[in-house]
């Protein structure tokens, strides 16, 4: 099988980067499929890949332009010209945006296209503000997501949930994402006075209302500590928040870090505060370590990831007393914490990484035969 996949840039460290990074890595390592990478947007003499990729992949760099009439031009040919060259079995475009739903348009010949949706359909409007722009250019993106991706052979969704953002089509198939890091048999403890939360310093993690709910968990245990591990960003002050919460004391901010599993290893209870995902990966990660999980039941992803009350619990969204009263619940039972933590890891083996890459597998062949 000869596969190219289309993203914008893979040197960064967000989901989607390391979820490309990780089916490449696997099909080439698995599979032996013959894989190329055509980066839209990073230049070579951008900074070193964050994720490790296997020698074997094609990596090409498409040229950019100051103007933005110029570098789309540019970019459309020297699209072609690798495509045609390389000449695959299947392009697997993973961008969110407007360029990657409509790629098929933009491709002079006819390719077997797969396109796999990381996000929810909300994130590709304009911020919340109310100006006459946002408004007309939220407008115009509307109807261009009305026939978006109707042109690929399969429009691939991480949930059943998704689906209802997509209704009008018919080429839908649904893959979640699998569980990335290996527990080589290890299990949190269960037995530390932390609490965790992973994810980018962003108002869609909803880490300030975790600090407030965390506000309330320290009048009960001043004991326990919260860490965010994550990168940070402009968007959100969290160290000054918690100062003016009275709260810096029991709060640790950790940025990125590659040694993810020593975090989960070091917790006993997870906490996601998101007000929107697209499918927490960090869930399944933090449930296949043993981890209880307490979570707001936003859109999209907890509900179909979590056993509410047996190997989790979900919270109303944006409920910061209730997020509260339910983190406490577990810190004040024990065996409680220790009975929905031996679930989680168990539940959780149905996003093993075999699993969803042979469902993979499957739709590739499958896309290959279809006439």
């Amino acid at each position: 099988m000869k596969l190219v996949y289309i993203a914008n840039k893979i040197n960064g460290t967000s989901g989607l980067q390391r979820m490309i990074a990780l089916q490449i890595n696997y099909f080439i390592k698995n599979y032996k499929y013959e894989i190329d990478l055509i980066l839209l947007n990073q230049d070579v003499e951008e900074e070193k890949n964050f994720f490790e990729l296997n020698s074997a992949l094609h990596i090409h760099y498409l040229k950019n332009s100051a103007t933005p009439l110029k570098s789309f031009y540019l970019k459309v040919k020297s699209l072609n010209k690798i495509l045609n060259r390389i000449n695959p079995n299947i392009i697997v475009a993973c961008e969110s945006d407007i360029f990657s739903l409509y790629l098929p348009k933009f491709v002079n010949r006819k390719f077997k296209m797969v396109y796999q949706r990381h996000d929810t359909k909300h994130l590709n409007f304009m911020g919340s503000n109310n100006s006459i722009k946002t408004k007309i250019l939220n407008t115009i993106k509307k109807l261009l997501l009305s026939f978006a991706g109707k042109d690929y052979d399969k429009f691939v969704l991480l949930s059943d949930a998704h689906r209802t953002d997509w209704k009008s089509l018919k080429n839908t198939a649904v893959i979640s994402n699998p569980i990335i890091l290996d527990t080589k048999g290890s299990k949190a403890k269960l037995d530390s006075k932390v609490i965790l939360s992973v994810g980018r310093h962003d108002y869609v993690k909803g880490f300030d209302m975790l600090l407030h709910c965390w506000q309330k968990v320290k009048e009960k245990h001043p004991d326990w500590m919260l860490k965010i591990v994550g990168k940070r960003t402009g968007n959100i002050d969290l160290k000054g928040l918690a100062k003016d919460l009275n709260i810096s004391d029991s709060i640790i901010l950790k940025g990125h870090t590659k040694d993810i599993s020593k975090a989960y290893l070091e917790s006993s209870i997870y906490v996601c505060s998101s007000r929107l995902e697209g499918f927490p990966l960090v869930l399944i990660e933090a449930m296949s370590f043993g981890l209880p999980v307490v979570s707001f039941d936003c859109k999209y992803g907890p509900r179909e990831i979590i056993n509410d009350s047996i190997d989790g619990i979900l919270v109303s969204q944006n409920d910061i007393d209730l997020l509260a009263d339910s983190i406490n619940h577990l810190i004040e039972n024990v065996e409680l914490r220790k009975q929905m933590g031996d679930k989680a890891s168990e539940n959780i083996k149905r996003y093993s990484i075999d699993k969803i890459m042979n469902q993979w597998k499957t739709l590739f062949e499958e896309v290959v035969l279809k006439k």
